[in-house]
Formats: structure tokens, C-alpha cells, sequence
């Protein structure tokens, strides 16, 4: 997992990690069932075992991986809704926009099926870093191998505004390093 984006699906349409497996902890509101990658999957599961033991019951998964397609759909979505916000702006002034809160397809972090979106509000919002179920994850998240990708204090190395919701997998061993000499999330694949 040295670079992330090797993991990535860059423009292969038809591209889909062969290791995924359905999360439990999916959101139960019809939405189709989360997969991720067989171990990420199971970093994640031990994770939310522990977060209910310490009283934690209400988060669930709302995103995992995403095909290339959905993802190009998505982003789209998101530069519409910018181009309808801002009647004045350029296309490229919306995607500009709409880029720093989502990938483009062939760069999403989704599209590894090494992370995930994960909170307890009706919508991923920046609100979730006041829930103390957030605290208990920066806390604890490192323990399983899990990182917050994209961290209040790191939008300049990042490229991402503040995601407290967006947990990637990267292994126990890098985040254990990580711990230990505190690199930045950004240092890691």
C-alpha cells in the first residue's frame, strides 16, 4: 500500500478489486449493501465491534467502493449542483469547485475499496467531528489499521477539504508507524 493511487482504477471502465466483500455495518435505508476489500472489510468489522463494546451503536457505513462509472456520475452531479449555485461560473470554475470535495473518476479513494464514508447523521457532513463517536475514532481508529484521510489540518497536503467522515485502510503496521514517529496521513498509501 506504498501509493495509493497504484490502487486505483484510472480509466479502466470495466476495473473492480476481486476481493470485495459486503460490510454489515451498511446504512439500513435501502440503499444497496457497501462491499470493500476482503481485508479492509475485516479491519472495519473489528472496528465497529469495539465501537458499539464502548457504546457507539449509531454510525454506519453510507459509502464504499465505487465503480469508475459512479464515481464520473457522482462528480458530475457535484459540478451541476455548483454550476446551479453559481449561474456565473465556467464549467471549469464549477469542477474546480466541485474537486475539492470529490474525486474524479480514476482517482477516487472509493474506487481502491480501501475505505469508506461512515458517521451517524442523516448526510456525511463536517458536523460529525462534534459527535463523540468522532474523538473515540481518532482515538481509536489506528488501532485496526484505519486512518482519517482527510484531516482538518491537512486540506493544503491533501487537496480535500476536511472529511471527518472518510476512513481509508491502509494496514496496522503503517499506522502503527504513523503513531509512532506522526507522520501525516498524506505520507501514507
Amino acid at each position: 500500500l506504498s501509493d495509493w493511487s497504484s490502487d486505483v482504477c484510472s480509466s479502466d471502465l470495466n476495473c473492480m478489486p476481486d476481493d470485495l466483500i459486503e460490510l454489515a455495518d451498511t446504512r439500513a435505508d435501502g440503499r444497496t449493501v457497501q462491499k470493500l476489500r476482503y481485508n479492509a472489510a475485516k479491519a472495519f468489522e473489528a472496528m465497529f465491534i469495539e465501537m458499539r463494546a464502548c457504546g457507539y451503536t449509531d454510525v454506519s457505513i453510507t459509502s464504499g467502493y465505487r465503480s469508475y462509472s459512479y464515481q464520473a456520475k457522482l462528480f458530475e452531479d457535484y459540478t451541476n449542483k455548483e454550476l446551479a449555485n453559481h449561474p456565473g461560473w465556467t464549467l471549469e470554475q464549477a469542477e474546480e469547485m466541485a474537486a475539492t470535495y470529490s474525486a474524479r473518476a480514476g482517482t477516487s479513494e472509493h474506487q481502491t475499496g480501501l475505505c469508506c464514508d461512515m458517521h451517524n447523521l442523516s448526510s456525511a457532513d463536517k458536523a460529525f467531528a462534534n459527535e463523540p463517536v468522532y474523538t473515540w475514532l481518532c482515538d481509536n481508529s489506528w488501532k485496526f489499521g484505519i486512518i482519517l484521510r482527510y484531516p482538518e489540518d491537512k486540506t493544503d497536503i491533501t487537496g480535500y477539504d476536511f472529511e471527518p467522515w472518510h476512513y481509508r485502510y491502509v494496514g496496522r503496521y503503517p499506522v502503527i508507524d504513523r503513531k509512532s514517529t506522526r507522520l501525516n496521513s498524506s505520507h501514507l498509501g
